[in-house]
């Protein structure tokens, strides 16, 4: 009886380990999920670059086009956006 049960408990122990390494080998390559992260990351950047414009079109259609430009808000935004846009640019 003793014999079967170290024999089914080391059947069991290769087949987690099998299962595991299976897993790891078909669904969390390194590098793909490395592509997969900056894919995303650039991505959201260039969403946020895409608010940020019209957060920007905004202060123009509101303001008007050249009083818009010339407020401590728009300027603001202005930066925030050329630093991703230069991010993005790398």
């Amino acid at each position: 009886m003793k014999l079967t049960v170290a024999i089914s408990s080391a059947v069991g122990i290769f087949a987690i380990i099998g299962g595991l390494w299976a897993f790891d080998n078909n669904y969390t390559r390194a590098g793909d999920h490395q592509e997969l992260k900056s894919r995303f990351e650039r991505s959201e950047l260039t969403r946020d670059a895409k608010d940020l414009r019209n957060r920007m079109w905004d202060i123009q259609r509101n303001l008007g086009e050249e009083k818009g430009k010339r407020t401590r808000e728009y300027k603001e935004i202005e930066d925030k956006r050329n630093t991703i846009l230069r991010e993005l640019e790398r």
